[in-house]
């Protein structure tokens, strides 16, 4: 089987890690909870998820740590350099006998699932949002905690909800997306509604607003011209953070291309309106891009990182068999 490498994406959602050959042929893999250090309970717990994902995975390959040439760690979380500290501390103390490693925002996942040599920007609209860049001399920077606008499909139902509000109150346009969102949670009036989110006790987990981001992206497919304002209005986030992040690592100095890779549920989705707004407004903050759709998942990304870090050249080919291998649907589902 020869040498063996690990990629790793910690998310709030979930964390993935597969083991993959250098030919790309994935030979184990693993799911476990959130690996945020800033979501789960506590930062033991992140680390014990990431170690239950790596567990699963060493073991479906038949092998120990002491048996992985290279790992890239991808973990949501990772925004300031003691938050890197951490995770550094943890895994040398978790896994003593891994050779060679890197810890990165999970927002650096994407970036070869569209662009081979890792150079470029990411731009991931799943749960929340993320942008991450890595410039041709190898600088590297990622949104984190700097971004002031909500994005991603917690940023859509947010935006759709203080419309829903504002149009109650008589101080927004009416819009479908009141009768919309009514019946995706069940509600029967805004006032319900909005005390479901925000009482005292029995409030709605956080994790049911993201849920409700196909409401949106569907009114603005159906005409609604409250939703199209707010889903034009994420593409232009993110265009704009995309193009705070390919200054930041030198990719906007020049007159070449500059590759930025789509990932994400939100930008993934068939047909999807906020990929449409992004991609029209990413020529006025990035000029020269060439934008990507990712051809894999994150994880995967993460693998490919393992291989490309540690001198294994990433090749079409490469990619082609890590996506020829991978888990089944269900395994990445959120």
């Amino acid at each position: 089987m020869g040498e063996l490498y690990l990629g790793v994406d910690a998310g709030n959602s979930k964390t993935a890690a597969l083991v993959c050959t250098a030919a790309g042929e994935i030979v184990g893999y693993g799911r476990s909870g959130c690996g945020d250090i800033y979501g789960a309970p506590t930062s033991s717990d992140a680390v014990a998820e990431v170690a239950a994902a790596v567990g699963d995975a060493l073991a479906g390959a038949s092998v120990a740590m002491a048996g992985i040439a290279g790992a890239a760690f991808r973990l949501a979380g990772v925004d300031w350099p003691e938050d890197c500290a951490f995770w550094d501390t943890a895994l040398r103390e978790k896994y003593p006998t891994l050779r060679r490693r890197s810890i990165l925002n999970d927002g650096y996942a994407a970036i070869r699932c569209g662009e081979p040599s890792g150079v470029g920007v990411a731009v991931i609209a799943g749960t929340a949002a993320a942008v991450a860049a890595r410039g041709p001399g190898g600088a590297v920077w990622d949104l984190g905690w700097w971004p002031q606008h909500s994005m991603g499909a917690a940023g859509l139902a947010e935006e759709a909800l203080k419309a829903v509000y504002l149009a109650d109150l008589g101080l927004g346009s009416k819009t479908s997306l009141t009768e919309g969102l009514l019946e995706f949670f069940g509600r029967s009036s805004v006032f319900e509604l909005n005390r479901w989110f925000t009482r005292r006790e029995g409030a709605a987990p956080w994790q049911e607003k993201p849920r409700a981001a196909r409401v949106v992206t569907a009114a603005a497919e159906a005409g609604d011209q409250v939703a199209q304002v707010i889903v034009r209005e994420q593409g232009r986030r993110l265009a704009m953070y995309a193009g705070v992040a390919a200054r930041k690592v030198g990719l906007a100095d020049g007159p070449g291309k500059v590759s930025v890779v789509l990932s994400g549920s939100v930008l993934m989705a068939v047909e999807s309106p906020v990929a449409d707004a992004l991609l029209a407004e990413l020529d006025g903050h990035v000029p020269g891009v060439v934008p990507h759709r990712a051809v894999v998942p994150p994880v995967a990304g993460a693998a490919l990182d393992a291989l490309g870090e540690s001198g294994i050249p990433v090749t079409p080919a490469v990619t082609d068999r890590i996506a020829a291998t991978l888990p089944p649907k269900e395994f990445l589902a959120t």
